[in-house]
This record gives structure tokens, sequence and C-alpha cells, in this order.
């Protein structure tokens, strides 16, 4: 993991600071455009509206009224048709107008009464100014008030947070697999605040008995295969010498065979027993395997095994196709699959073919029933008319999950059933290049 995603809640608590200030500034902003808007808007335009009213009001009592002459407001009253009116008024119509005079910007009201005409100039200059007065100082100062607000939360945020983070880098770090990783986890935790160190020690308590629990796994599996080995070989031996006798009755040969059946099925399972506990300890080898190999070494194996049965076993391949695994793993998902197929079908096809990184093995047997298929990979799934031969798919599908192949399956009641191995690692070699050096099972 990253340095970067180990601090993406610290990050995450940075972005959210930073979207607040660009919320913060754009509303300010808009506070800004707003205030010189309603200071036009409110302000003069009305002050202008009502100065002029009171202009004529006056007049219309006394002519000789003179125009406003103030700081900021000056009045031009002409004759409509007058020469003298200036150029910068010329052709303005009733109402507020936007001007440039010599003197800068400026804003024009224009009114009439009878045939005069009064032009009221307001400094533009000055609406800035008062913008700035009444917008832009008040809102600074909430800025500089917001912003502070802000930086504090976010220090509060981050040292509230920094445990949380503190615990999830001690995690990362902490090696699992070492002994006394769960003591070396709680010394990192020390000095924590109740809350993190509550959860710390959860985390202590539960990586303990994790560990304790597969370590027990690992214990049993071991001896349990190294202690059903030696039986297992006498029941195989014990067998075969029974077979060798020619003066057997086909009942006893019959009974024979299923218990030497029975007794290599257990040998392989013991043996996957095995091997998955070395996998758990990282003492499991692997090397390249021509797939292809595996699979005329399993098809051998079934003819043997079947050939009591009216059975056509075929081998298409589209490529090559080789894979770094452990040689016996992929031995005995295959294997498995095969005398499936085999066991399942009474006459007919098992087809095996090979095409990209797929390996898909077709039945014309039985089939699986609809509501059965939807749980034929699961522990303890019962098969209707199950023949007891192989470790059974749910072992297989672990095997597969642990080493990252895919496999589906799809069936027909009485048509047969079509199971996909996909090694999405495997190396896809031509049929015309040489392959490596294969390494199958003795």
């Amino acid at each position: 993991m990253s340095a970067e995603r180990s601090n993406r809640l610290n990050v995450s608590l940075w972005r959210a600071f930073l979207l607040q200030m660009t919320l913060i500034s754009a509303s300010v902003v808009a506070g800004v455009f707003l205030a010189e808007f309603a200071i036009r808007e409110l302000l003069i335009e009305s002050a202008l509206t009502r100065e002029a009213d009171y202009f004529w009001s006056r007049r219309n009592i006394d002519s000789a009224t003179p125009a406003p002459n103030t700081n900021t407001l000056i009045g031009y009253v002409f004759k409509q048709d007058s020469a003298e009116i200036p150029g910068e008024f010329a052709g303005l119509s009733m109402g507020i107008h936007d001007i440039q005079t010599p003197a800068g910007e400026a804003v024009v009201q224009v009114s009439e009464s009878g045939s005069e005409r009064l032009y009221l100039v307001f400094d533009a200059n000055n609406v800035k100014e008062l913008a700035t007065y009444f917008g832009v100082a008040p809102l600074a100062l909430m800025l500089i008030a917001l912003y502070s607000s802000a930086w504090v939360a976010y220090l509060i945020a981050r040292r509230a947070v920094s445990p949380v983070i503190r615990l999830a880098r001690t995690v990362r770090d902490v090696d699992l697999d070492a002994p006394g990783a769960a003591d070396l986890l709680g010394r990192q935790l020390n000095g924590s605040n109740s809350e993190i160190e509550v959860l710390g020690h959860a985390l202590q308590n539960l990586l303990t008995r994790v560990h304790s629990m597969v370590e027990r796994e690992r214990l049993f599996t071991r001896e349990a295969s190294h202690e059903l080995r030696s039986p297992l070989t006498v029941i195989r031996m014990a067998s075969d010498n029974l077979l060798r006798r020619h003066a057997l009755e086909p009942a006893a040969q019959t009974s024979i065979e299923r218990i030497q059946r029975a007794a290599r099925d257990m040998e392989e399972l013991t043996e996957i027993l095995l091997l998955l506990a070395r996998e758990n300890e990282g003492a499991l080898g692997t090397e390249q395997v021509s797939v292809d190999l595996v699979i005329e070494q399993e098809i051998n194996a079934c003819r043997l095994l079947y050939a009591d049965k009216p059975l056509e076993l075929e081998l298409a391949r589209a490529n090559h196709l080789v894979v770094e695994a452990a040689p016996r793993v992929l031995s005995i998902v295959l294997g498995n699959l095969l005398r499936n197929a085999c066991s399942y079908t009474d006459h007919g096809r098992v087809a095996v073919s090979v095409a990209g990184t797929s390996i898909v093995i077709e039945d014309e047997g039985i089939g699986i029933e609809k509501a059965q298929l939807e749980q034929v990979f699961q522990a303890y799934a019962t098969r209707q008319h199950a023949r007891g031969h192989g470790i059974g798919l749910s072992l297989v599908k672990r095997i597969t999950d642990r080493f990252d192949w895919q496999i589906s399956i799809e069936s027909e009641l009485s048509r047969g059933t079509r199971v996909t191995l996909t090694i999405p690692a495997a190396e896809v070699i031509a049929l015309d290049e040489r392959l490596p050096e294969p390494r199958l099972r003795a």
C-alpha cells in the first residue's frame, strides 16, 4: 500500500478543508457583486429618482429653482431640443444610464417635465467606494473569521482522527504471520486515547485467536494426513494382492475394486490436505507445468480406471497451455473433474478441449438438476445419485479459489455437464511451438 493510500483519511480531511475554503471564497466574491448591485439598484437609482422628483416638485413651485450641485451629484437642465446639451448626454432616453465622462464613469438619470429635461449625474467611482465600505470590508472580516474557524476545525478533526491513522499504519506494518505479531501490535498502541486503545486491543485479541486457530488447523491437517497414510497404504497393498488371485468370484472382485478406489480417493484427499497445509506455510513449490501433458496423463488414468465402461475420451487443443503452479495440485483438480465426468457418464463421450487459457470438460452423463447446480460447489451439498468418487467439487472449488483460478459449471439433466476451468495467469503457446520441459507426478 502506498503512502498516499495509507493517508487517505488525512487527505480526505485536507480536501474537505480546501472545498470549504473554496465555497467560502465563492460566497465572498458573490457577496461583493451582490453588494455592489444592491448599492447601485437599491440606493443610487432610488436616490436619483427621488432627487429628480423633488427637483421637479420644487421647479413647479419656483421656476428659478437651481439643479442639484453637490460633491457627488450634479444636475443639468436643458430644453428638450436645446443645442447646448453635451455630447455625452445626446441620445439618452428616460431612465438610468451608465456613461463615460471626462471625469470618469458616471450614472445618469434622465427625466423631463414639460419642455425641460433634467440630467442628474452621479459619480460612479463612489459606487465602488460604497461597495468597499458596505460590502467588501464586512465580508472580508467575515471571511477571515470563517477561514480561521475552518482552520481550527481542521486541526481539531485531524487531531481527533490521527490515532485512527496511526492504528491503520500500525496494523498495516505489523507482519501478521510473524511470531508475536499480536504482542507487537499491543505495544505499538500504548498511549493511545481510550477509544482507539479499546479498538486496538480488540484487534489484538482477534489476531491472537485467529493465529491460534490457524495453527491448530495446520497442526491437525499435518498430523492427520501423516497418520492416515500408513493404514491407507496397507489397504491399497492388501487389495492389490487380493486382485492378483485368479480364483476370486466376480462379486468379491467388484468389492475389492471398490475398496481400491476408496483407498485411492482417500490417499488423494490426504495428499491435497497436506498440499494445502504446506501452501499455508509458504512451503508449496511451483514450477512451469504443461497443462496438455497433465490432461493426457489423467485421461490415460481414466481409461484404465473406467475400462469397463463404453466411454470415448477425447482431447482437442487449439493451443498449448503452460502454467506456473504446483504440479500435483493441477493434477488433482483436473483428475477429479475428469473422473467426475467419467463416473457420471454410463456411456458416450467425455471431451476435453484447451483453448486460450481455459480447459473445458464436457460429458454426456446424467447431468445435474438446476436446483442442485446452484449448490454444487457448496460444502456438504449432496448430488442426486451421487457415486462417491473424487474429493468433491467443494474442495476443488477451494483449491481453485486459493490459486486464483476460475471454475464454472453448466449442466442439463439427462443431457450432460460442462465444466470450464480458466487459469488467467497461464501462458498460451501456439501448437507449432516447443513446450518447456514438463515435470509431472510419478
